[in-house]
């Protein structure tokens, strides 16, 4: 199996002697927009776990789409769109910036698919690669850039960069980002400026002993000309 199992037993047992903390969440959003592209156009539940132990992080990430069906194309049912990854992560924090390696894989449970169905072309899973860098407090710019390297015909690549700002009503980051050759994972049919926009993340107190972060987002794909503005909630 595979290239997921196997490069997350490897970061766990590299884990294995740091200092270690388990994390679980989920976030609420009204609408599930990745990278420019819409996704289940609906309202989206988005549940968490992280591992982290030292530079190393492994987790597992859902959406799941809210009051929004669409018929199968196998059995007829009515599903919702649903997507569950596992990913792994490792940052090195150096003086001049930080640099993260990352592997995600990507399945998608409402597309039919069995889930051990690790095929390179028509299979499961899409597996990505990427690596990021990420600048000092006095130039906290970010780049990073990912890869699909399995069941991806195009071979897709995404390459970002944002800048955040601090400003009175929370942070707010400047996102432009694109993919240089035509992709159907991206719904670009060349090379294209695919995602942009602006995030404002801020934490409204509710009592003394309770926050609600809150992120909203305006996103433009020039490329397919749509825009989305979105409102999200972390609990």
């Amino acid at each position: 199996m595979k290239h997921s199992m196997i490069i997350l037993s490897i970061l766990l047992l590299g884990c294995a002697t740091a200092e270690a903390q388990f994390k679980f969440g989920g976030d609420i959003y009204s609408r599930y927009i990745w990278r420019g592209v819409d996704y289940g156009n609906a309202p989206s539940f988005q549940p968490a776990v992280t591992y982290t132990a030292g530079g190393f992080s492994v987790g597992t990430w859902a959406a799941y789409s809210i009051g929004s069906s669409r018929t199968d194309t196998v059995t007829g049912a009515a599903t919702v769109f649903a997507e569950h990854d596992l990913w792994a992560s490792y940052g090195l924090v150096t003086d001049a910036g930080t640099f993260t390696l990352l592997y995600t894989d990507y399945y998608y449970p409402s597309a039919g698919l069995k889930y051990f169905d690790f095929k390179g072309t028509g299979g499961a899973h899409v597996l990505e690669l990427g690596a990021g860098y990420t600048g000092t407090e006095s130039f906290p710019v970010s780049v990073t850039a990912y890869y699909n390297f399995h069941n991806d015909a195009d071979k897709s690549v995404y390459i970002q960069a944002s800048y955040p700002f601090t400003i009175e009503a929370g942070t707010l980051t400047a996102f432009v980002a694109g993919t240089p050759a035509k992709s159907a994972w991206y719904v670009s049919t060349d090379a294209a400026i695919i995602n942009a926009g602006i995030t404002l993340t801020r934490t409204v107190k509710l009592s003394e002993t309770f926050s609600l972060p809150l992120t909203a987002s305006y996103i433009l794909n020039p490329h397919v000309e749509q825009s989305y503005l979105i409102l999200g909630i972390s609990l």
